[in-house]
């Protein structure tokens, strides 16, 4: 988008990110009451995000996640209140920026390792069910194949978290053996990262591309 392309439905668009960002984090966002929009302050800040979006060639999911970073920042130092104004303050757009690429440099790091074990684990099944292969003992009183696995960080907890097949069979493990269950990660740890997951819609479309049919709903 180029910056003379600034119109005012995209202000307002950026302006609505703000405002739900902004209500997450405690504090809500308004015009000036009787007063047209585009003649406020608050119109002035977001048009001047907008721009900056527009010159960094932001994509509409990064953009979100900027302000996301950017409003929780803001409230972590106290100065949410004074609203968009502290997003032009001692340089916090550079900052957050820099922030938003360390971010995204760590989910690459991560959707690369689960894409590596998912790929890896596509070997290990070949034409089998996938939850028998990870139920399978190689031996008797050996562990199964899944917490060998995971003890061996051939599987990680985002990738416990994300597929299907390592849910079921995680599932008929704990009815079969609980304590051999307990070695594995609980429910809850697993809930919080598909939550995580879920709260990132540009690292979520990487992790359901990956996965393909071993996707595991988010609602389930």
């Amino acid at each position: 988008m180029e910056t003379c392309c600034i119109d005012a439905d995209r202000i307002w668009t950026v302006w609505n990110w703000c405002s739900d960002a902004y209500l997450r984090n405690g504090q809500r966002l308004k015009f000036p009451a009787n007063t047209n929009p585009s003649n406020t302050y608050q119109w002035r800040y977001v048009k001047a995000i907008a721009i900056r979006f527009a010159e960094w060639q932001f994509d509409d999911d990064t953009c979100r996640k900027f302000i996301s970073i950017a409003a929780k920042y803001a409230k972590d130092k106290g100065v949410l209140r004074k609203g968009l104004s502290v997003l032009h303050q001692s340089n916090m757009l550079d900052v957050c920026y820099e922030m938003l690429q360390r971010e995204s440099d760590t989910d690459r790091q991560s959707t690369d390792s689960l894409e590596f074990t998912h790929k890896w684990l596509m070997r290990q099944f070949g034409e089998a069910d996938p939850v028998k292969v990870l139920l399978l003992r190689p031996r008797t009183g050996a562990l199964c194949n899944l917490t060998q696995w995971y003890k061996a960080n051939r599987i990680s907890d985002l990738y416990l978290a994300m597929s299907n097949s390592c849910c079921r069979a995680l599932a008929d493990l704990g009815r079969m053996n609980p304590e051999e269950r307990n070695l594995l990660p609980k429910l809850t740890k697993l809930y919080s990262l598909r939550c995580g997951i879920a709260r990132d819609t540009t690292v979520l479309k990487k992790v359901r591309k990956i996965l393909d049919k071993e996707w595991r709903k988010l609602c389930l």
